[in-house]
């Protein structure tokens, strides 16, 4: 190939990646409209679609509906939610401009958080198929909100306030809602709770509770599983304060004891209520792995001899924690259980046996776990 025929493939790309840069300008140039007393600030998304990227109420009256727009300029509003949303390089903002300061960690900016708070009724037009993950996180508690046919991305994130009123179109191809709880279309799948509730019932005909739903913002003292429910998640039923759970006696895989959850087949400890610092694991126990915890933070755990088996990281507490066993013989202790500042008591005479149980940890960590015996 001629040096002519390489200058003008040269030249040819040069002016593709030209026109392609400043076609993507104008798709992500911002505009702003004010409609009634609200600023919507927005893009082109497609030739004949808009992105909502930040609404604004423009006074202190008369914003208690928030009515978002179905068109704007003549297109279609599809897609709500901040650019940059969920992007580490920048803050997590969410439709209202939202963001976590780092210096406090308070909410901010605080004059526009405050005319937020009085918008009471939230409407999304059957128009928008697309919301960014955190779009109407970091809301105040006690809105309304309606979730139209399209949008089936992203609804779990909805989870994480506490709505007054939350409801999904009858059309909606993925979710449903009942008794305050988001479920999958055909209600086999629950991921998480909507509404604020003393007793949180999973609907029955539920199978699996998913991993990592949101059920911690409920407010929930009870949560009840019903015999349909044959697989929970991990970090699926955490909650800050002492939840009672109770579990059908018709569950064929669960069982209560203790207010606490647990595998009838493998013996698992599946979710703790937690009351106090010292935690005991439930004498019908025998396998310790990702446990869900509800309620204080545990310092101390006693663990009886029933137990066989504990896995990495069956709990979140994993520093300057004291385990007390029970057993004269060690449970089967995986290598990577080991944190920092663990401390085992152990019966009298046991600790050559324990320690036994732990060096591969040990070895894995290059720190030593101390033993005592009590």
């Amino acid at each position: 190939m001629d040096l002519k025929k390489l200058g003008l493939i040269c030249l040819s790309c040069i002016c593709i990646l030209y026109f392609n840069t400043i076609s993507d300008a104008k798709t992500e140039e911002e505009h702003s409209k004010i409609i009634g007393n609200f600023k919507y600030t927005y893009c082109s998304y497609a030739s004949d679609q808009i992105w909502i990227t930040l609404i604004e109420p423009v006074s202190d009256q008369g914003i208690s509906i928030l009515n978002i727009p179905s068109k704007i300029d003549g297109k279609k509003v599809t897609k709500l939610g901040s650019k940059y949303d969920n992007d580490q390089e920048y803050r997590e903002y969410n439709i209202f401009g939202f963001w976590l300061s780092e210096n406090d960690g308070n909410l901010k900016p605080k004059k526009m958080i405050n005319r937020v708070e009085k918008i009471k009724n939230i409407v999304i037009p059957e128009t928008v198929i697309n919301v960014t993950p955190n779009s109407f996180a970091k809301l105040r508690n006690g809105k309304n909100i309606n979730i139209p046919k399209g949008i089936t991305q992203n609804i779990t994130n909805f989870c994480e306030v506490k709505w007054k009123k939350f409801s999904i179109s009858s059309k909606n191809k993925k979710y449903k809602v009942k008794n305050g709880v988001l479920l999958s279309k055909d209600g086999k799948f629950a991921y998480g709770s909507v509404v604020p509730m003393k007793k949180l019932n999973i609907p029955q005909g539920v199978k699996t509770i998913k991993d990592r739903s949101i059920f911690y913002g409920s407010g929930a003292t009870d949560f009840y599983i019903p015999a349909s429910v044959n697989k929970i998640g991990f970090q699926s039923l955490f909650f800050s304060d002492v939840v009672k759970f109770h579990v059908s006696k018709k569950n064929k895989h669960y069982a209560e004891t203790n207010d606490c959850v647990y595998s009838k087949k493998s013996g698992r400890l599946v979710a703790a209520s937690v009351k106090n610092t010292t935690f005991t694991v439930p004498e019908k126990v025998t396998y310790l792995s990702k446990t869900n915890f509800a309620g204080k933070s545990v310092k101390k755990f006693i663990i009886p001899a029933n137990v066989k088996k504990i896995e990495s990281f069956w709990s979140p507490y994993r520093e300057n924690i004291t385990y007390v066993f029970k057993g004269k013989k060690p449970p089967k202790i995986e290598s990577s259980f080991a944190f920092r500042g663990i401390k085992f008591q152990v019966p009298k005479g046991c600790k050559k046996a324990y320690r036994r149980a732990v060096r591969a940890t040990s070895e894995e960590y290059g720190e030593k776990i101390q033993i005592s015996e009590v």
